[in-house]
């Protein structure tokens, strides 16, 4: 402290800097909510729901922009005003200390200085009258030793109060506030805001895809994206987050698994790589919802399933893994989409191949281990997709997609156990292909209004019911899909079998469930 300090602080205008503190209150106030708009708007463009194209890919960029910064100078003010608050009550009781030391040393009368000590000796006991402020004072000495008590008092508070401005300086240095002097433009108010990263958001544990996507879309584009940044593994996996939300994530996670050729699951890294550089040399959209090299697990979306009209998911049989069988099944994805696209021209359709389960071996292939595992994964897989549409981030109010499960040989054992879970099965629709049979007694048993089967006498699988009824059992109540004489069990994909025509229609909704 200066040697003015203790006179200067009894004439701090404390109400004035209330005042300010009120001022960038209401401030604040104001900047939070447009944030929120600002936010919507940006979240909107981003996922091309009012406005699509280059010109909305730039203003969306900008957008994005524009609600960061305006997300940090929110959290920045409202720091800074509830420091400055502090500082007002701390300012409060030092002007009053400050005031009452110099009233006391008046009436002693004594002489402080400016830093609270005696000017000259402490002086000798004299008999002065009585104080309102301090109580009764029998001699010079005790006024003295008041006085000096109240002035400690006054700069301890002083000094408080300037801790208390330094975090208000601190807080608006996140914004680039520097010596009163705030950024000249965006770019810098945006730099400035990159300086000091929002702290991620806890991610909430995974199993509740409604949860999930509620917490979701409650956080700030500004919060989103730093929670993406910080927790991939968490955020890649997660039911209830948007697709493209989820590619990103999960792209992080493939970049760092094939810079380790060491590592567990870097084949399956290696063939997701592969699969995603194909589709993108086609031009195609390509989204990577899932990818778990160390348990096996990936769930690859051939088209936008944020946007899709429609919407199918293929689940596989036994003994397939991604490191051998992704590149078929996505082929698969591609044909179901394309043939899906070209029977409702102008609908547009996405397509996941969802190998998101342990598939048995020959040996385990008479067990229900396995697909009573994954049932429930995938019956929340299902309701992920639609939590994931049904949210604000829909804000042009996009409708749910018309979504329809397609389950191969042990495949279909487990679209059974999804439809077993808790809750209705997240589809319109279901097609088994080949099916051992399932633990439901019949169609109905799959929870989707439309339920559809193809089998063969070629192929032994589809009528063994080995694992309860199926399509090909009679009074099943699947509507029967086209197959040829010789088709067998691994041909229902096949672009010369007229199966896969059948799936196609099913998927965009034009066959006739009849």
């Amino acid at each position: 402290m200066s040697a003015a300090d203790l006179y200067a602080v009894a004439g701090w205008d404390v109400a004035a800097l209330r005042g300010s503190a009120g001022s960038l209150g209401d401030v604040a106030e104001r900047v939070g909510p447009w944030a929120v708009r600002v936010d919507g708007l940006a979240v909107a463009l981003s996922a091309a729901d009012c406005w699509s194209g280059p010109a909305g890919t730039v203003a969306a960029a900008a957008l994005t922009e524009l609600t960061r910064a305006a997300g940090g100078v929110h959290v920045a003010l409202v720091a800074a005003g509830e420091q400055l608050l502090v500082v007002a009550g701390e300012a409060d009781t030092a002007r009053t200390a400050a005031e009452t030391a110099l009233a006391v040393a008046a009436t002693g009368p004594v002489e402080l200085a400016a830093d609270g000590t005696l000017v000259g000796p402490p002086p000798a006991a004299t008999a002065v009258p009585e104080l309102d402020q301090v109580g009764v004072v029998e001699d010079r000495q005790r006024a003295a030793a008041l006085a000096v008590r109240w002035a400690r008092d006054a700069l301890a508070a002083a000094g408080a109060t300037h801790l208390a401005a330094v975090a208000v300086g601190t807080a608006l240095a996140e914004v680039g506030v520097l010596d009163a002097v705030a950024p000249a433009d965006l770019a810098g108010l945006v730099g400035a805001v990159d300086s000091h990263p929002v702290a991620a958001p806890r991610v909430p544990p995974p199993g509740d895809p409604t949860a999930a996507g509620a917490w979701w879309t409650g956080l700030t584009l500004v919060e989103q994206q730093a929670v993406v940044a910080a927790d991939p593994e968490a955020i890649g996996g997660l039911d209830g987050v948007p697709a493209a939300t989820r590619d990103e994530a999960n792209r992080a996670l493939l970049a760092r698994a094939l810079a380790d050729p060491q590592a567990d699951g870097f084949g399956t890294a290696v063939a997701v790589q592969d699969q995603l550089t194909r589709l993108a040399a086609d031009g195609r959209t390509a989204q990577l919802v899932l990818f778990d090299p160390g348990e096996d697990l990936v769930a690859l979306g051939v088209g936008d399933l944020d946007t899709a009209g429609a919407v199918g998911v293929l689940v596989p049989g036994m003994m397939t893994a991604p490191a051998g069988d992704l590149g078929a099944m996505t082929t698969d994805a591609v044909h179901v989409q394309d043939l899906a696209e070209a029977a409702a021209p102008g609908l547009a359709v996405a397509t996941l191949v969802w190998m998101g389960y342990q598939t048995p071996g020959v040996g385990s292939f008479f067990l229900p281990v396995n697909a009573r595992a994954a049932g429930p994964v995938l019956d929340r897989t299902l309701d992920g997709l639609a939590v994931a549409r049904s949210g604000p981030a829909a804000a042009g109010g996009a409708p749910l997609p018309r979504t329809t499960l397609v389950a191969h040989s042990y495949g279909t054992v487990v679209a059974g156990e999804a439809a077993r879970a808790e809750g209705e099965l997240a589809a319109d629709a279901v097609v088994v292909l080949g099916s051992p049979g399932m633990r439901v007694a019949d169609a109905s048993g799959l929870e989707a209004p439309e339920v559809y089967g193809a089998w063969n006498i070629e192929d032994p699988v589809s009528w063994s019911g080995y694992y309860g009824p199926g399509p090909s059992t009679p009074f099943f109540g699947a509507v029967p899909l086209p197959t040829d004489p010789d088709q067998g069990h691994t041909s229902y994909y096949d672009p010369e079998r007229p199966t896969l025509q059948a799936i196609a229609e099913v998927v965009a909704g034009t066959r006739e469930p009849s």
